[in-house]
């Protein structure tokens, strides 16, 4: 007889971002980071029940364990205990949990899973309770339960100010080699030890940005799957399912690393990384980068991701052979990123970075050819923030990105050549040929604008603007125009009569940003 015993912490990203102040962002990240970690509060409390030779975890990150035992009494202990001492640890920070039993690994988990989807349903007491007299944190409207200095703050931020010096998670996504502070305030004002967020000079915007994997979830359904069917064997469930949780946690590590060496440590200023991780768990990723190098990184992480989840399969192939038919060649990722002030709230740009990356996904699933069997390819999807904040992608594109019958963003940009959606490599060419000339980057802004107010004015105007180029330099409007119809949905002139996506409000906004075409070349002597 197995058991097992499931936990899952719950709304991460809300509880992270619940202050807007960097410092607590931070210390949020990093008290859930240390949940799991190495030497983190799971394994001490392992260690000081003397559990950890009975008991084995199939996964273990993210703020989430699944732990097995052959020995009831390991489970109870562990089932027991754990509530109380992450409770105190993360207080208010939401979870589910439950504990089964079966004859083997693979039907404790089925009995214990059912049981934790049930959990989401049983809401927790939020400790302390509050009367309409209780005094309140202005920032949370939680209650107040701390004083530091004169401010009297809520458990909630006092505990992650416990962890605010923390480096725990930073360290994580960069080399040894690589020597480096990462900021901890986006302002001045919000602290005086000199940690603060490098911005350029003239650009002081960010670019939040949540990436996520393609197929991690159907991976670990089929393996399931093949259990279930003898394909593998139900003693070997345990150690596959956390050998391939491993091996997808390296992947997004080594990327994060990758693309942190690449385009972060080029551009540091004054010792400072120009950006700040908030969460790194299994296939996830937040971060907070400088607007310029937002993209650069976004596409660096893809790139490398796909590349060592597939070292990572390849090494799983010669440890496993059951798994040789069952791994795909690797996986691929795909992000959302959003430009706004720092002075935005944070949950609120989490919110549409994450809508954004599932925008993307669900436009990169609808390519017919992915029926073939191929796999869904890298992509990503940005946004400008201009006006009032929406949470929902789908919103602004009806709502902002919409003229008459001109959809004024392509939305989805993938990162090799593909057939049926548009490529970040023509957008950055198309980017870098608009900065050649004022003319050029102004008179679409002038056709963008006009696009809104009326369509005919705004086809006129790129009619004249094509007379000028055609006669002054026929080269560069030949180049525009191959660029222009190759991003285009349908790829044909330009018509406002016709239904048509272009990537107008796409290529302006990476130009607003001051999205850096050669972050390679660096900041840094």
């Amino acid at each position: 007889m197995t058991y097992s015993y499931l936990f899952e912490a719950k709304s991460i990203q809300s509880y992270i971002f619940a202050t807007n102040k960097l410092k607590e962002v931070i210390g949020g990240s990093e008290l859930i980071e240390q949940l799991t970690a190495d030497n983190g509060l799971l394994k001490r409390t392992l260690r000081s029940l003397n559990l950890e030779k009975d008991i084995e975890l199939s996964r273990c990150g993210g703020a989430a364990f699944y732990a097995f035992s052959e020995s009831n009494d390991a489970i109870e202990k562990l089932a027991n205990l754990w509530p109380l001492v992450f409770r105190q640890y993360a207080p208010d920070l939401d979870f589910i949990h439950a504990k089964a039993q079966g004859d083997n690994a693979i039907k404790a988990f089925q009995k214990a899973h059912d049981a934790l989807m049930a959990d989401r349903n049983r809401p927790k007491t939020k400790l302390p309770q509050a009367s309409v007299f209780t005094l309140r944190f202005g920032r949370t409207g939680e209650p107040v339960t701390n004083t530091i200095r004169t401010e009297r703050i809520d458990q909630v931020t006092a505990r992650k100010r416990d962890f605010a010096k923390s480096q725990a998670l930073a360290e994580r996504v960069m080399w040894d080699s690589h020597q480096g502070e990462w900021p901890v305030n986006l302002t001045p004002e919000e602290g005086q030890d000199g940690k603060n967020f490098p911005f350029s000079k003239d650009n002081q915007l960010i670019g939040l940005i949540h990436a996520d994997g393609n197929g991690f979830g159907q991976l670990l359904m089929d393996l399931k799957d093949k259990v279930d069917r003898n394909v593998i064997k139900n003693d070997q469930y345990i150690k596959i399912f956390r050998d391939v949780s491993e091996s997808i946690k390296t992947a997004t590590e080594v990327a994060s690393a990758n693309a942190v060496s690449k385009i972060l440590f080029l551009n540091m200023q004054d010792g400072l990384f120009p950006a700040r991780p908030i969460v790194l768990g299994g296939d996830d990723l937040t971060m907070i980068v400088r607007a310029d190098l937002a993209l650069p990184f976004t596409q660096a992480f893809l790139q490398a991701f796909e590349e060592e989840s597939k070292r990572q399969f390849d090494l799983l192939r010669k440890q496993h052979a059951d798994l040789s038919r069952i791994l795909p060649k690797k996986l691929t990722a795909c992000a959302g990123i959003v430009y706004a002030k720092s002075s935005q709230p944070f949950a609120a740009l989490h919110d549409l970075a994450e809508g954004l990356c599932k925008h993307a996904k669900k436009t990169a699933k609808k390519d017919k050819n992915l029926l073939d069997g191929k796999q869904v390819p890298s992509s990503l999807s940005f946004y400008r923030v201009t006006s009032t904040l929406l949470d929902d992608f789908d919103d602004v594109l009806k709502r902002e990105l919409t003229a008459d019958k001109i959809t004024l963003s392509r939305d989805c940009y993938t990162l090799e050549s593909h057939e049926n959606l548009p490529n970040l490599t023509d957008l950055l060419e198309l980017q870098k040929f608009l900065e050649k000339s004022e003319i050029s980057q102004g008179a679409l802004r002038q056709v963008t604008g006009l696009l809104h107010q009326s369509a005919e004015q705004a086809q006129s105007r790129y009619r004249r603007w094509k007379e000028v180029m055609t006669e002054r330099e026929p080269k560069n409007w030949a180049t525009f125009n191959s660029l222009f119809k190759q991003l285009s949905e349908p790829k044909a002139d330009f018509d406002v009569k016709q239904p048509q996506a272009v990537p107008f409000e796409d290529v302006l906004s990476l130009s607003a940003v001051g999205n850096n075409l050669n972050p390679e070349k660096g900041t840094q002597v």
